[in-house]
């Protein structure tokens, strides 16, 4: 079974796999592996952005757990912890999506432990990190300062989950990382990472296999801006100039990487200016969208190719620099990847709560729905993993509208089917009496239908095998395209 390992530093790769989540719920498909295995870096332990993303995995991984392995559907493919990946339940790494830092609760300068180092290696320190740097309380991150970031993040390196990691690699395995170019976590964490992880004399098991592995990266350049304050310590005029200087780093220094995607947007209406902690929780954004779809794209070509001529650089445009992007405004490529799924994940999002407690149906009386809905716990669950205000999927569709560069495929504020498309309503024949395009009706008729032609005991798993094959049909035959 290859596994794509997929490392998410600092708050950019939270939110960068919030949106990858969001896509494997829909079914969209992650080809040539078996398993994504997402590893999150960021010692900020109460970063809100990481907390609802882990919340979003942890979610995700139960319902795909009772959903099993199927061809396809909704939540098809198998997100796992990295204690997961290994029979030996005794493997010493906590069942969890964040790397464990055990706690920094200290600043930088007792990191260093300061205070006992030698007067020569006390003016070194001072040379390369500013007052700020040492007084600065790890508990909350690095504080968009790399070079604080690039001392502390070596602890992962020798640390159990790393180990682990390597101990559990395979042959065929792949490695992704994500992170932002401008910020400290992530500016520090992917070339660390990277050089230890393709280091000919590293200590870590299966170095050849690692070594060997292709491995791929989407640096996220700015595309937010934060709120100007004074005593504020991170300042987002300086991320051009941070950019800048850490390309010039990448240029020489990233051994072993097959693939690299590039991805920046005009600063958007500033941020709260919150450096770190549970405050930290930014709104969905299109770039971390198409950042995502950047890892689809890395796991869609085939061994040969990424090794011919490799390292290949990739970067995006849209056909127009709309600031309220639809389905429309994205490539060709992009949009038949999806539209479609999005659509029906949308669809069945509406339709499960606008109609589904209510609904009185031979599909609804077959699958007990009046019990499960309010006893069982993964219908529950579900019910989570859709609608909660911090995590699901409404408000991630609805965050993703809401800034400067709004990605709006739909309208989220009708509770009409035939309307939810931004600029695709689905045509209504007036003058045919039962046609009334994506109704209520048709969409509880399609469900009795194909509840007669699936054959499936467990009533959860027939539940989500029957939405996804009548919004498929609904797409194909009343959107047909977008």
């Amino acid at each position: 079974m290859a596994k794509l390992f997929l490392f998410g530093i600092g708050g950019t790769g939270s939110r960068v796999i919030r949106s990858l989540t969001m896509l494997l719920a829909s079914g969209v498909e992650l080809p040539n592996c078996d398993r994504v295995v997402p590893i999150i870096i960021d010692p900020d332990a109460h970063n809100g952005d990481m907390n609802r993303t882990v919340a979003l995995l942890q979610s995700y991984q139960q319902v795909h757990r009772r959903l099993g392995q199927q061809e396809e559907g909704f939540f098809k493919t198998d997100i796992s912890t990295l204690s997961n990946i290994s029979a030996d339940a005794n493997g010493g790494v906590k069942d969890t999506f964040i790397f464990d830092f055990g706690g920094i609760n200290q600043s930088f300068r007792q990191y260093l432990h300061y205070d006992q180092l030698s007067v020569d290696s006390k003016a070194v320190v001072e040379l390369l990190f500013t007052q700020d740097n040492l007084e600065s309380p790890l508990t909350i991150g690095f504080r968009g300062s790399p070079n604080v970031g690039s001392v502390v993040l070596n602890k992962v390196v020798e640390s159990p989950e790393m180990r682990f990691f390597a101990d559990n690699f395979q042959e065929g395995d792949r490695v992704f990382f994500v992170s932002s170019i401008f910020g400290g976590t992530g500016a520090a964490g992917f070339p660390l990472l990277l050089k230890n992880l393709k280091d000919p004399n590293t200590r870590l098991s299966n170095a050849r296999y690692l070594r060997d592995a292709l491995t791929g990266a989407v640096t996220v350049m700015p595309y937010f801006a934060l709120q100007s304050e004074d005593n504020q310590v991170i300042d987002s005029n300086n991320f051009l100039t941070k950019t800048k200087a850490a390309l010039s780093y990448y240029e020489h220094n990233l051994p072993g990487l097959d693939a690299l995607y590039y991805l920046a947007d005009t600063p958007d209406t500033p941020y709260d200016n919150q450096p770190g902690g549970t405050q930290q929780k930014n709104k969905a954004h299109l770039i971390e969208l198409l950042a995502a779809l950047s890892i689809v794209d890395f796991m869609q070509y085939s061994d040969a190719e990424l090794r011919s001529g490799a390292p290949h650089f990739h970067e995006y445009g849209l056909g127009s620099d709309s600031m309220e992007v639809q389905f429309g405004h994205l490539p060709d490529e992009t949009r038949e990847l999806i539209a479609k799924h999005l659509t029906q994940l949308l669809y069945f999002s509406r339709y499960h709560k606008q109609h589904l407690p209510d609904d009185k149906a031979p599909y609804h009386d077959n699958l007990k729905l009046d019990y499960a809905l309010r006893n069982e716990p993964i219908f529950r669950e579900l019910n989570n993993l859709l609608h909660s205000p911090e995590f699901g999927v409404d408000q991630w569709l609805q965050e993703l509208s809401q800034n400067r560069r709004a990605f709006r495929p739909f309208d989220l504020t009708t509770e009409d089917f035939n309307a939810m498309i931004a600029g695709k309503p689905v045509e209504k024949k007036w003058n045919d009496f039962f046609n009334k395009g994506l109704s209520h009706n048709y969409i509880l008729d399609s469900l009795n239908k194909a509840d007669k032609s699936i054959n499936e005991p467990d009533n959860f798993k027939k539940l989500l095998a029957l939405f996804y094959d009548v919004t498929d049909k609904a797409f194909e035959e009343k959107v047909k395209v977008v």
